[in-house]
């Protein structure tokens, strides 16, 4: 980051927008990425050509996905240009809903929920960055994009640890990514996570106001103070962040995964599962604790879902994913029957 951009940092905080700083959100993401040097593993195929792969996924995408939602091109990534893809595709949802608690007084801040709303949504683009190859990893089918972004390293990290043939590994890849942006066209996932993070923001409030930031707008001289004052990757626990959230990311990695297989464009289509599994993991780090929580929601998530298709119902994917309300929370995902009763599913 240059000293440009530090002597301008304070002024970050101070903005006249409504919902969401973020220009804050990017400072933050850039700061959590500002020493990624990790090594990109090289592929053993050298000749897979992942323009071609997503042409035959978009060629094949309009058997069960929306036209007006699909991406057009694809990019690999570094981390933190992955990072600022994602803030940059995240802005057209609507945060005036989200409403914040507890937030902590006396730091002068002209705008003080748009800059926390900016810096949540930074470390969030920051973690994903660092430590997700794409969307699906984590369930999340919020963005709207014509791109379809690929986190680069993770990406081939994740094509290195398997055995299977990579050129069906980065198919079966970017097929879930084709399609989790294909469900951005749907509002309800979002709605569901603003509610459930709502709760968690609230949390991470009451701690933000127990931090020694020393931040004192008169006294400030170098604005790289406030940034030496953030808490790292390492320190901002993701668990309060998406404890609440877990529930809904695990159906929609299912959502994700069982839309992409009806694109039909592997023989073996346990491929999907694997790529899906969170218990494979290239390396530890902060997301490894959420990873194995929402892995084991995944082995409820997929029961949920084999109710759904036995009970012959008459509400699809697409229909759950279009209603708030419809989305199971994590007491109804091991209580499918129960889920059935809410929503008035007509009995097996």
């Amino acid at each position: 980051m240059s000293e440009d951009i530090f002597s301008q940092f304070f002024n970050l905080f101070n903005n006249d927008e409504e919902d969401v700083n973020w220009e804050l959100a990017k400072q933050i993401n850039n700061h959590l990425n500002k020493d990624d040097e990790s090594f990109i593993p090289e592929l053993s195929n050298q000749d897979i050509k992942f323009d071609e792969i997503f042409r035959v996924v978009e060629l094949n995408s309009d058997k069960t996905l929306s036209e007006t939602m699909n991406p057009v091109e694809i990019k690999l990534l570094d981390s933190k240009d992955y990072g600022l893809w994602f803030l940059e595709s995240i802005k057209h949802f609507d945060f005036s809903n989200f409403e914040l608690g507890g937030m902590p007084e006396g730091l002068g801040i002209k705008n003080i929920k748009s800059s926390i709303v900016g810096m949540q949504l930074g470390n969030i683009a920051g973690l994903l960055s660092k430590h997700s190859w794409g969307l699906s990893n984590f369930g999340i089918i919020l963005p709207k994009s014509k791109t379809l972004s690929l986190n680069k390293n993770n990406f081939f990290n994740r094509l290195s640890i398997f055995e299977a043939d990579e050129r069906d590994l980065s198919l079966a890849y970017i097929s879930l990514e084709y399609t989790a942006l294909s469900l951005g066209t749907y509002e309800a996932p979002f709605k569901k996570i603003i509610t459930n993070l709502t709760e968690s923001t609230k949390q991470m409030m009451e701690k933000i106001k127990d931090l020694d930031l020393n931040i004192d707008p008169s006294q400030i001289s170098n604005p790289q103070e406030i940034l030496s004052n953030l808490p790292s990757d390492e320190e901002f626990d993701t668990n309060e962040i998406f404890e609440s959230i877990m529930a809904p990311l695990s159906f929609y990695r299912e959502a994700i995964k069982q839309k992409a297989k009806k694109l039909e464009l592997l023989n073996d289509e346990s491929i999907f599962d694997l790529v899906m599994d969170l218990t494979f993991s290239p390396g530890e780090g902060p997301t490894r604790d959420l990873e194995i929580k929402i892995s084991e929601l995944d082995n409820l998530t997929s029961s949920f879902f084999t109710f759904l298709n036995e009970s012959k119902n008459e509400l699809s994917i697409d229909e759950i994913l279009s209603s708030e309300d419809l989305i199971p929370s994590i007491e109804e995902l091991s209580d499918p029957i129960g889920w059935a009763a809410r929503t008035s599913m007509p009995p097996i």
